[in-house]
């Protein structure tokens, strides 16, 4: 149980440090936060496919098993929420004077995604199972 609690308090920290992330981009100071990124030859990318790998990962973690009916079975329910926001805060940046819309950044954020969740399926196996409760 006290995984649960660590891996839930994990996601939501990671996720408040994505959300800081797209802020201090939004303002226009990516550059002095992260230069590596822009001297780099597809660092962005791969920033993207880690960034949102992590999520993914925590996030499929924290709320094993939450599906929706709806949707294929191979893709959980928090992995749909994050693919909505991402592709959502992916379109904002087109009207967003600091910022690129770039369909390669959004094909890596799903690229982290998928890896994310499948990483977070397997390991789901060795982890406990999640107690119930009367309440």
């Amino acid at each position: 149980m006290k995984t649960r609690i660590a891996i839930r308090i994990a996601a939501l920290v990671f996720g408040l440090i994505i959300i800081a992330a797209v802020v201090i981009a939004n303002l226009g100071y990516g550059e002095s936060f992260w230069p590596i990124i822009t001297h780099t030859p597809n660092a962005d990318k791969v920033g993207h496919i880690g960034i949102f790998g992590i999520m993914g990962f925590l996030s499929n973690l924290a709320l094993p098993n939450f599906r929706i009916r709806h949707l294929p079975r191979l893709v959980t329910a928090i992995t749909f929420f994050l693919f909505v926001l991402v592709s959502l805060e992916e379109i904002s940046q087109a009207f967003i004077p600091a910022r690129v819309c770039d369909v390669f950044d959004w094909l890596a954020d799903v690229a982290g995604l998928a890896i994310g969740q499948i990483a977070a399926t397997v390991l789901s196996r060795f982890l406990p199972k999640q107690e119930t409760s009367n309440t």
